[in-house]
Order: structure tokens, then sequence, then C-alpha cells
């Protein structure tokens, strides 16, 4: 979930209660077939499951989740002790859009590369 979840955070997942998480919202999800927790975005839904993929676009989508395979939706995001901006309000649907078309990644490093010049001005 690089840029936004990095090893090391520490995450809140709350319960779904009946409703099923909408695009652009990150889950934690067990894998079918595969048993193991994950944490992705929705880029999709359809019906009673959604479609999920990392943030970082380097992996291969999860493909379509069923609902009773979602845990909870990921609701806060502490690195070393400070509140992470998860990309949860209306942003999370150009997230989600930009994540499924793999361009997130590239993205944020062409921002990175022309913000650079400027970040010694704020400390």
């Amino acid at each position: 979930m690089v840029p936004f979840i990095r090893d090391g955070d520490v995450i809140t997942v709350s319960p779904l209660q009946d409703d099923l998480p909408g695009t652009g919202e990150v889950v934690a999800f067990v894998r079918p077939g595969a048993g193991n927790l994950v944490v992705h975005r929705i880029v999709a839904r359809c019906n009673a499951a959604v479609c999920i993929q990392g943030d970082n676009g380097m992996g291969y989508s999860d493909g379509i989740i069923p609902q009773e395979n979602l845990l909870g939706r990921v609701t806060r995001v502490e690195r070393q002790g400070r509140s992470i901006w998860l990309g949860l309000g209306p942003e999370r649907f150009i997230i989600a859009w930009l994540s499924s078309t793999k361009q997130l990644v590239p993205l944020r490093a062409w921002l990175a590369s022309w913000l650079k010049p400027f970040s010694g001005w704020w400390g």
C-alpha cells in the first residue's frame, strides 16, 4: 500500500457493520486460496464483491474479493506516533482510478522530483 501505508505503520481496522465498502476505501481482507491477511484499496464494486488492488501498482491485482473475505476498513494510519493522511475523503475516487490504471506511483515520483527543489522552504 505504499505510498499511503508503509512497513512499520500502525493501522486501525474498523468492523464493516453490514455495508459493503465503497470505491477508494482501504480494507483488510483474507486473500482467497492463500489465506493471508492483506490491506489494499477497493478500485471497483460488483454486486456482493469488490475489486481490490494495492496502491503501489507494482504487484498484481488481487481481483474480485467476495464480501465474506472482507475483515474491515482501515480508518487510521499512524507513522512514528503521528496520524497519516490516507486519502479517504473525496480524493479516494481519483486515487482508486490512478491505482487501477497503474499511474499512482509514476505520478508520485514525478511530483516528488518536481517538488524536491522546494523542499528546503518548509522545515
